[in-house]
């Protein structure tokens, strides 16, 4: 009985994820931009816990699986893709006299790669590295952009252009094959290393200094790591094969 109710607890934390999404769309639509990037970034830490719990309690399931995976697709795909166009995107227009705007084609491309990769994270096994950018890390860029462009008064309009540049690059980094760090096995043993512990803490005690902009900062060195890493192979492969060459 107790394991039933326990059951619940990550389906619940999923439930409030997809609802803060759906509501930041509504306050998307009203223009209370704000408020729609605070939900999201609300959904962020939801679809953290749910997952978290799942394994810490022993209930994942499949059903939980593809639940979390469905909340995501509003939460992290089309809650972002609203904000993006109601907040710059639909100023974006090179098209002359053409029916369909670029800020929503934009927006549309943002949208199919968060599908593209939640497909492939269903259709994968691996727990030690995603494939592409989570989508939730990419949706938390969208919603701290907006929120520390806002607080500094940076009018995004002058920068319209390569904003829509970097949101086409966020989109590719989604469906691309480089691979990122999950965390998801850093806690779930009784004991947890030291140099982990020391991190978690020093990481903590910045974020208090100024936590939009450090965590935005985070959350774009975490971005760019997996493009870093996948040059880095490439160069030790190469210098690899350079060397075996010598050799002959």
């Amino acid at each position: 009985m107790i394991r039933n109710k326990i059951y619940l607890v990550p389906n619940l934390l999923t439930t409030g994820s997809v609802l803060c999404g759906f509501i930041s769309l509504i306050y998307s639509f009203d223009g209370n931009l704000q408020i729609a990037a605070n939900l999201i970034f609300a959904s962020f830490v939801l679809d953290g816990l749910d997952g978290r719990v799942a394994r810490i309690t022993k209930t994942t399931s499949e059903f939980g699986a593809q639940y979390d995976s469905l909340a995501d697709v509003i939460a992290f795909g089309i809650a972002p893709s609203i904000l993006l166009y109601q907040w710059f995107l639909k100023d974006i227009n090179f098209f002359i006299n053409s029916w369909l705007e670029l800020g929503v084609i934009i927006s549309s491309l943002y949208l199919v790669s968060v599908l593209l990769r939640l497909a492939r994270f269903n259709s994968s096994k691996s727990n030690d590295f995603f494939i592409g950018l989570p989508c939730p890390l990419a949706a938390i860029l969208v919603s701290l952009s907006y929120t520390v462009l806002n607080k500094t008064n940076v009018e995004i309009v002058f920068y319209k252009e390569i904003s829509a540049f970097l949101v086409l690059f966020v989109s590719f980094l989604m469906i691309s094959k480089f691979s990122y760090f999950s965390f998801k096995n850093i806690g779930d043993n009784e004991k947890i290393k030291f140099y982990w512990l020391l991190l978690i803490i020093f990481l903590l005690f910045i974020t208090l200094i100024n936590p939009p902009m450090v965590l935005l900062l985070l959350a774009i060195v975490y971005s760019i790591s997996g493009m870093v890493m996948n040059i880095y192979r490439q160069y030790k492969k190469g210098k690899l094969i350079f060397s075996e060459k010598e050799q002959r």
